[in-house]
């Protein structure tokens, strides 16, 4: 835990333009780019001194026997931002849960995540364009919806033009959570994984069907495994619209879930 999050704070430092001619430079970013609305993290980062805002709305439903609850997440906020050309800085902040069903219902505010994107290599033949992605859930939300402990996670990202329209992207990585029963501390090892692939269909339009789970190793908790598809539309350089659907797999993930969100990107 100590060693991701001196890793994180070691990138960020380090991270710093030293050098006025680096601050002096001009370039001309392409389209936005984004993480949501898919649970896999593409390896492109945001161009340097950018801020790029990235939000929505998730509601979603778990059935348990005869019961069923509602979850409703806003505004499921990512901010990101371009130290260089090679590192970006992360803010992931979920916002306000809702949960409400049959039984009683509860709310607060989530925990929040520090986290940064390297920059490793751009796509070259049969190489995928990578990155790696460190990131800590600090736990800073309310009471029923923290987790109560510090979970690192290191993903390593990358992607594949299959075609001038088709691409796929993947992530994997182990977190590492820590929970708490009958007074004992246990900390186990998740396998984070994801799988999208999507594809422009004609003007602004997108569409993308993604996979995703993680392997709960040596531990009581169970495997996630969950699928989602949806349409992203690029109304500018800077601004994206996004819509999608999807559902879980196993008992404990949402039957399933709808969402919306946008994204744009601040003039550098």
């Amino acid at each position: 835990m100590l060693v991701a999050l001196w890793l994180t704070v070691g990138l960020w430092i380090f991270a710093i333009p030293t050098h006025a001619q680096d601050l002096d430079k001009t370039e001309s970013p392409g389209p936005i780019v984004t993480d949501r609305p898919t649970d896999s993290a593409s390896p492109i980062l945001v161009p340097r001194h950018t801020f790029q805002l990235e939000a929505g709305y998730k509601l979603s439903r778990l059935d348990k026997g005869d019961t069923h609850s509602y979850t409703r997440v806003f505004p499921d906020l990512l901010a990101r931002y371009g130290i260089n050309r090679k590192v970006e800085a992360r803010l992931v902040a979920a916002g306000w849960s809702i949960e409400s069903g049959d039984g009683e219902g509860s709310d607060g505010f989530s925990d929040m995540s520090l986290g940064t994107k390297v920059h490793l290599a751009e796509e070259r033949g049969r190489r995928p364009q990578m990155a790696l992605l460190v990131d800590l859930s600090l736990p800073v939300g309310g009471r029923g919806v923290t987790s109560d402990y510090v979970i690192p996670k290191i993903l390593f990202l990358g992607s594949n033009a299959l075609s001038q329209r088709i691409g796929l992207t993947y992530n994997v990585g182990p977190s590492f959570v820590t929970t708490e029963q009958d007074g004992a501390k246990d900390t186990s090892v998740e396998m984070n994984y994801a799988v999208a692939l999507s594809g422009s269909v004609g003007g602004p339009f997108s569409l993308f069907g993604e996979f995703f789970g993680a392997f709960a190793f040596e531990s009581a908790r169970p495997d996630r495994r969950s699928f989602q598809f949806g349409s992203t539309i690029l109304l500018s350089r800077r601004f994206q619209l996004d819509i999608r659907a999807g559902g879980g797999f196993v008992e404990n993930e949402p039957d399933w879930l709808v969402g919306a969100g946008l994204a744009f990107r601040l003039p550098h």
